[in-house]
């Protein structure tokens, strides 16, 4: 076996473990732990507050990404949301050399627009015939 398998089964027994002990914290009364010797154990307000914390983490977190994103992402009327330095324009001749599939490559914004609204020279020029 792998070492990775080992620690991957480790943990998954010590999850449950772990929950189990954390459902008999929530669940049990103070005189079932005092009768098992335990006389130290964190209050029950934790039981709520810990797990209402961690998903208002995970929120803040998701929302803050998502709002970060936004920031730096260009104005819907900018250029460069069509066409910037990284674009790569399709290259006919060197498409019609290879077999299989195409390379990858952008659309330009005409061709994308009279495909869209159906000038039926640039869509019969750039969409494909099917045999049928």
């Amino acid at each position: 076996m792998k070492s990775i398998e080992i620690y991957g089964f480790i943990g998954w027994i010590s999850s449950y473990i772990v929950f189990v002990v954390y459902l008999a914290w929530v669940f049990l009364p103070e005189s079932a732990f005092h009768s098992l010797g335990i006389h130290y154990f964190p209050q029950k307000y934790w039981a709520l507050a810990i797990p209402s914390f961690f998903v208002a983490t995970i929120f803040t977190v998701i929302t803050g990404y998502a709002a970060l994103n936004y920031c730096f992402c260009n104005k819907l009327d900018s250029y460069e949301n069509v066409e910037d330095k990284y674009t790569r324009l399709h290259n006919l001749k060197k498409t019609e050399l290879h077999e299989g599939l195409p390379e990858v490559y952008d659309i330009p914004i005409n061709v994308v627009n009279n495909v869209l609204y159906w000038q039926k020279e640039m869509v019969q020029k750039y969409m494909p015939k099917h045999n049928d």
